[in-house]
């Protein structure tokens, strides 16, 4: 199209008609090719589900599209969906070229991987059509329907609404966990409190008093006995954990920042998990450029809601934090098991620690060493293992000082967390 301008404005211009001649053969191609391939009326209807709607960092789903013509037959014309970025397309293509008669259908899949939390949303189809010569190019954006993928049909009056993915944390398996709150409530849940109660460990036999439940009496022993003799079982409860998150750091580089808060983010999400399914309510709060509260809760509905709240967690500025035992205080019970996820990067988030820890609260700190996420550069040697040094040697002093009033675990992140979790088993357990 430009050489022929080119041409037609030469001619024009020095009145060289051969070189005006040259452009016929063009335009005549370009009208038989409009005259023949007239852009066709398209209404494509569409449908997209997926396999998984909740999934963990770095696994895969299943996205299905369901295309019908409702408009004029289409010999050729290209489908494009609107995948996420931070999407990483693992089989099949998110490009489709086809054809489609009018009320026709086609089923196609692909499968997609998510390598960071967040949630992802999908943007609406493209649907390109475009003649044999590609001088015609008609294209049109298509909003698709969700639907579930065991009644795909774009028949149905499924929803309109955003197709979003929602990729959990990493989230690890901590059953030797010996992590668990010092006081204990009436409520049931999974902690042995070594009392008489409801539960399912034995505790010792007794003989019946009247009013025992009948499926409590030890019939093997009353056989020997010859009188009825029945099992107490050790009381199993709960209790509150609060779980602080503190995503603020003064480190210049932002991708070191971001993993920082990833590696903290996957550590609340996998203890949130273990404390869930041993029946206890969890809290969080999580500390960035302002701080956001989750209230006690149990279940699964809680256990989304805490993950919600996690997946928004972000870097934040380097903030004073002399309030946070005030809001500790204030929004959880002071019987509460509180979990604090720190760099120990802010002073006064040390001096609020420790004054917790002084007031009689069951504290433990599990305090992420930052050092090495860093990339060494190449330099000095001996300038690198000073630096090293010294943060040791203040690491160090920051831990005795936080070990003196409550429990305190350096974390390096090459480590499994299960590792440093399990040096908490020793907690001592006050009934109520």
């Amino acid at each position: 199209m430009l050489v022929a301008f080119c041409f037609l404005l030469i001619g024009l211009i020095t009145l060289r008609w051969e070189l005006v001649s040259l452009v016929i053969p063009l335009a005549l191609t370009m009208y038989l090719a409009f005259l023949l391939h007239r852009p066709p009326l398209m209404d494509i209807r569409a449908t997209r589900s997926f396999d998984a709607e909740r999934i963990q960092e770095g696994d895969t789903i299943e996205v299905m599209l369901l295309l019908e013509n409702q408009g004029e037959p289409l010999d050729y014309f290209e489908v494009f969906d609107g995948v996420p970025p931070g999407a990483v397309v693992v089989e099949g293509r998110d490009r489709f070229p086809m054809s489609l008669g009018r009320g026709q259908k086609a089923k196609i899949s692909y499968k997609l991987r998510f390598n960071r939390r967040g949630t992802f949303s999908f943007d609406d189809l493209r649907v390109r059509w475009s003649d044999p010569t590609q001088m015609a190019v008609r294209e049109q954006k298509v909003r698709a329907r969700l639907s579930d993928p065991d009644q795909l049909s774009v028949r149905d009056e499924s929803y309109w609404s955003d197709a979003k993915v929602v990729v959990l944390p990493r989230i690890q398996d901590l059953r030797r966990c010996g992590l668990r709150p010092s006081t204990l409530k009436m409520q049931t849940g999974n902690i042995n409190a070594s009392a008489i109660g409801q539960g399912m460990e034995f505790y010792c036999l007794r003989d019946y008093v009247l009013g025992d439940e009948l499926r409590k009496v030890n019939w093997k022993v009353t056989a020997r006995r010859d009188r009825l003799a029945v099992n107490d079982y050790e009381s199993e409860r709960s209790g509150d954990v609060v779980i602080l998150v503190d995503a603020r750091s003064d480190i210049p580089d932002a991708g070191l920042r971001q993993k920082m808060v990833d590696l903290e983010v996957d550590a609340a999400a996998s203890l949130s998990t273990y404390f869930l399914k041993q029946r206890d309510r969890v809290g969080i709060l999580v500390l960035g450029d302002t701080m956001e509260v989750v209230p006690l809760g149990y279940g699964k509905r809680h256990f989304y809601r805490v993950m919600d709240r996690l997946l928004a967690a972000k870097p934040g500025n380097l903030r004073q934090a002399n309030f946070l035992g005030a809001v500790l205080e204030r929004y959880f019970p002071t019987s509460s098991l509180i979990i604090a996820i720190t760099p120990l990067e802010d002073r006064k988030i040390v001096s609020s620690l420790v004054g917790l820890g002084g007031k009689g609260h069951d504290v433990f700190v599990l305090s992420l060493d930052t050092f090495p996420l860093e990339e060494v550069e190449v330099g000095d040697k001996a300038a690198q293992d000073v630096a090293e040094l010294m943060h040791r040697l203040r690491r160090k002093d920051v831990m005795a000082e936080l070990g003196r009033y409550c429990r305190a675990v350096d974390w390096d992140p090459r480590v499994p967390l299960f590792k440093y979790l399990m040096e908490g088993r020793a907690s001592s357990v006050h009934r109520r």
